[in-house]
């Protein structure tokens, strides 16, 4: 197996030297930060918003988030001790670092955090999960009324098929609202060669949407 290849199986749970390496990738790379960036300024955060970001991976939208939010509480949640421990370093270096918590743990949970937060948001993360409707049924329950999920995705290979992300967009939106979520939106962010959508949805006080 060449270092390329085990690099990039590591995205999925990063572990030992060489998911060290695929973490400091994902914190180094033009397009990560970008998308990053855009996705905690889709997500319009008030100084006392409880977000919680599933796949954390290095922490740099969790650093972005705790400057924002000085009341509220941070949570980022990843199944890679690896990926914990280097978000923990780029955390501490925020304005309010306090305020955020960091848990090793996969998306089982989000079953802990009833109605505990107005935000959700995940990275590049959806592709690497098998059951999409159960984690966005998750997700719903994890959040108060009318609070937001954010999924955004871009392919990770400048190679890749420029149609993916449209395509994860669609499948995501579908799924959504199949579980309940409402006011479905998907926005661009322009970040490298291959764009990044971000899709959106709302939980409701009606139920599913029809």
């Amino acid at each position: 197996m060449s270092l390329k290849t085990a690099i990039v199986r590591q995205f999925g749970k990063p572990s030992g030297l060489v998911g060290s390496l695929a973490g400091n990738i994902m914190a180094r790379r033009s397009s990560n930060r970008i998308r990053n960036k855009k996705t905690v300024d889709l997500m319009q955060l008030q100084t006392d918003s409880r977000v919680l970001e599933v796949g954390c991976g290095p922490g740099l939208a969790l650093a972005l988030c705790a400057e924002h939010i000085s009341d509220g509480r941070v949570v980022g949640l990843d199944h890679s001790p690896v990926m914990i421990k280097q978000a923990q370093r780029r955390v501490l270096r925020a304005e309010h670092a306090t305020k955020v918590a960091l848990h090793v743990g996969g998306i089982e949970k989000l079953q802990d955090w009833q109605s505990a937060f107005d935000r959700i948001y995940s990275l590049n993360v959806i592709q690497f999960i098998p059951n999409k409707a159960d984690y966005f049924r998750a997700v719903l329950d994890a959040l108060d009324t009318d609070g937001t999920c954010f999924t955004t995705y871009q392919p990770r290979l400048d190679n890749d098929d420029p149609n993916g992300a449209a395509a994860m967009a669609d499948e995501i939106s579908a799924l959504m609202q199949s579980v309940g979520f409402q006011k479905i939106d998907c926005t661009e962010i322009a970040a490298g060669p291959t764009p990044a959508i971000c899709v959106s949805g709302i939980k409701g006080s009606e139920g599913p949407s029809t």
